[in-house]
């Protein structure tokens, strides 16, 4: 079997504490190279593959098949549509940009690429979060009413990345991936109406606490992310017939942990239970299967605009 070469781009905590240990147990991918503005960083992740010091350096080494950029958000987009130009297919930590406008120009960048284009939301390829889908999607639990979303954490550092408004800092851009679009994806992406958006805004500048409620439809959706609430998370669907859990405080970012999924049908409770994986690697490796041909599961890129869409709706209320 083909071994897909990984050049990473960024040199961060994402990429040494996920995608590195993720793909380093892989039998799909390996990590080829690094390029970082950082080079002692760079060995880090890639002690005995190549290193860069220069991105497009990396994007014109024949040997690397795809990019995995983890760098800060403000910088996704350019450095990801200078990779697609190369030829590189590429695998984007979320958000792909910091605007529609320019997340549908990747999009056009990489159809006329001919390469892959993925939004890292590894989550979604959780085997929890994917039956949860499922159990929308059947019908089960009739028709959906009011849909919850929520992911928070506190004690964010006032020096990190996260809260700088100029690299793309903030929390619905950070959390809002994963909580904010939930309902989008449960209920396969119908218009978004009566959207309301409330915020503390961060000393910063940026938005600390972020709750966005929408409707779908006739489907109630209320979300929220923080960086100054005690953590949780939940996503709880609520239908006419009954209602579907993500249980434990690990409902987004489950990894390495058994996770459960509660649903009631009808009055009747039910536990399904999931082993622990790695949805990094589920990630990393269905993306590099499909960049070699293969039919395995990414995220679609519709689906990630309609992300961005949502994201700038809601921003302009922030504004």
């Amino acid at each position: 079997m083909t071994t897909f070469k990984w050049g990473f781009v960024g040199a961060g905590m994402i990429a040494k504490k996920a995608l590195y240990p993720a793909i380093s147990r892989s039998n799909v991918g390996e990590i080829y190279a690094v390029a970082s503005r950082d080079a002692e960083k760079a060995m880090t992740i890639s002690p005995k593959g190549k290193i860069y010091t220069d991105y497009d350096q990396l994007f014109a080494d024949p040997e690397v098949d795809g990019v995995y950029i983890s760098l800060p958000n403000a910088f996704h987009l350019p450095v990801a549509m200078r990779a697609m130009k190369a030829g590189k297919h590429v695998l984007c930590e979320k958000p792909l940009g910091m605007n529609a406008a320019e997340v549908r120009e990747a999009i056009e960048v990489s159809e006329k690429a001919g390469v892959l284009f993925v939004e890292a939301s590894w989550n979604r390829w959780h085997p929890r979060t994917q039956r949860i889908e499922e159990i929308v999607k059947s019908g089960q639990l009739g028709a959906i009413k009011r849909i919850r979303a929520a992911f928070t954490y506190d004690g964010l550092d006032d020096a990190n990345i996260r809260l700088d408004p100029t690299i793309g800092g903030g929390i619905l851009y950070d959390l809002g991936p994963y909580s904010t679009v939930a309902p989008l994806w449960l209920m396969d992406f119908p218009a978004v109406t009566d959207l309301r958006v409330q915020s503390v805004r961060h000393s910063g500048g940026v938005d600390e606490t972020t709750r966005v409620n929408y409707k779908l439809g006739n489907t109630v959706c209320e979300t929220v992310g923080s960086c100054n609430i005690p953590e949780t998370s939940w996503l709880i669907v609520d239908g006419e017939k009954g209602s579907a859990k993500m249980l434990g405080d690990n409902v987004f970012n489950s990894r390495h942990a058994d996770s459960k999924l509660e649903v009631t049908i009808d009055g009747k409770v039910s536990i399904e239970h999931f082993g622990p994986v790695d949805p990094y690697q589920i990630m990393a490796d269905n993306f590099a299967r499909k960049a070699m041909g293969g039919s395995d599961w990414v995220m679609p890129l519709s689906q990630s605009l309609r992300f961005a869409q949502l994201f700038d709706a809601a921003f302009a209320q922030i504004k």
